[in-house]
């Protein structure tokens, strides 16, 4: 009876065993595809939120050159505090470079004319010619590290685009952009990036193995202003891979416990599983949902909501936030963003999804509400809410200030782009921070 119970069980932890490693690979290649996909967000959310915000100051440029270039180091020092992955901006009107921020390290740029520089000089063409941003890179830069170069062409005729008075142009840090994309932590899996360009007429390699190229298992397109970029991946071998390896092993070990123990075993380590997974779609200082959690949000909504999708996202921005860690410190600001995580959990509703996803910026999802009117309702009610509620930390009363923007969106499910609706969102809130600026500005004045 022994032995037979013995090869039972042998055989049953064989069996089983081997159904959990496929399990535990296929789950693994899901992990990985969730990964990459992740990377190709980040890196088109980390483009276009920057270039958006670059298109909003070339607006800002276009509406009044001279208030913009008298007031030059302001105007640069409130969009580079608002960009993440920006080294530094020049204007050049008429194609001359004439001012540009930071100033330090950059002086030789100042009097660049862009016409005797004849590979400069084709991507301002192609922006001033497209009417629109043109992306170059990414570009080794003679001072040091990889950047994109952003052409921004400003007509002060909007919106004829007639009138050319010149360009902006936005040196993006490419190697800042890799790292926060975390492409290059990817485990279990062999990538490669590939840049097309905008009429897909060349490719080039930027990042990763060029053999991934010849033999891949996946590859999810990188969508960017002008052009296209590809994300090309192929899994190792899964019998190498050490959380599988590790996996297996450890079944075979549990194979001399009783089953009941063995049970408890495998419910400890799926429950940990699940609650690690947990804690990695939460800011850790606030504990609201990350940028990861947003957009599996955005996927839930989708697949939840059926054809018809009716939504409203908040891009909600701290004012003076960078004046309140540099008076009091780093530990003020963490406190100023919990309390400001608390009071929108308290100024919104428990059906609202609220998220933190970086720095001092909050994003809302307010399902099933569009009526502008009911909207600005809300954004009234919380701004009179942190009116009235200052933070007081340590003897100090914190008074906290918001820009909020908004965009709704009423459609079919499969028109539902996330990246578009977030972009709309920071813009609208864009404008209201200046808005606010200039309301400012007219009353001290």
């Amino acid at each position: 009876m022994t032995i037979g119970y013995v090869l039972f069980s042998l055989m049953t932890i064989n069996l089983i065993t081997e159904r959990f490693v496929d399990k535990q690979s296929r789950e693994v290649k899901e992990i990985i595809q969730h990964e990459l996909a992740l990377v190709r967000y980040s890196i088109e959310a980390s483009i276009f939120r920057d270039t958006y915000l670059a298109d909003s100051f070339a607006s800002v440029v276009a509406l009044n050159p001279q208030f913009a270039m008298k007031n030059w180091k302001f105007v640069s020092e409130q969009f580079l505090a608002k960009a993440d992955l920006v080294r530094n901006i020049g204007l050049a009107p008429n194609d001359i470079i004439s001012h540009v921020y930071p100033l330090k390290g950059n002086e030789r740029a100042v009097g660049l004319d862009f016409r005797t520089v004849p590979k400069q000089y084709k991507t301002v063409q192609a922006a001033r010619e497209t009417q629109k941003v043109f992306i170059a890179g990414p570009l080794e830069l003679v001072q040091g590290g990889t950047a994109l170069i952003a052409r921004y062409p400003i007509f002060t005729d909007v919106p004829y685009n007639t009138h050319y008075w010149g360009g902006l142009s936005v040196v993006i840090n490419y190697d800042k952009l890799i790292a926060l994309s975390n492409l290059h932590q990817l485990k279990d899996v062999d990538v490669a990036l590939v840049a097309n360009n905008d009429n897909g007429t060349t490719s080039k390699l930027i990042e990763g193995d060029e053999a991934v190229l010849k033999d891949f298992d996946i590859s999810y397109p990188i969508s960017l202003p002008n052009m296209t970029w590809i994300l090309f991946a192929k899994y190792k071998n899964f019998h190498e891979i050490e959380s599988v390896r590790t996996f297996k092993n450890l079944f075979y070990t549990l194979g001399g416990m009783t089953f009941s123990v063995g049970y408890f075993l495998i419910l400890f380590l799926i429950n940990n599983y699940f609650r690690v997974h947990e804690l990695s779609l939460h800011d850790e200082l606030t504990r609201l949902p990350n940028r990861r959690y947003l957009f599996n949000e955005f996927e839930r909504i989708k697949l939840k909501s059926g054809s018809m999708i009716e939504l409203t996202v908040l891009n909600i921005d701290l004012n003076r936030f960078k004046q309140i860690n540099d008076s009091l410190g780093h530990e003020a600001g963490d406190e100023v963003l919990k309390y400001t995580a608390s009071s929108l959990i308290k100024c919104l509703r428990s059906s609202d999804f609220i998220s933190r996803i970086g720095g001092d910026e909050f994003v809302v999802i307010l399902q099933r509400t569009t009526k502008p009117e009911y909207i600005e309702q809300i954004i009234h009610k919380i701004h009179m809410f942190f009116v009235s509620n200052p933070l007081h930390w340590r003897g100090h009363e914190i008074p906290i200030s918001l820009s909020v923007g908004y965009y709704h969106f009423q459609g079919q499910s499969v028109d539902l782009v996330i990246n578009d609706i977030l972009s709309e969102a920071d813009k609208s809130m864009y404008r209201d921070k200046l808005s606010r600026k200039n309301k400012a500005v007219n009353e001290n004045g």
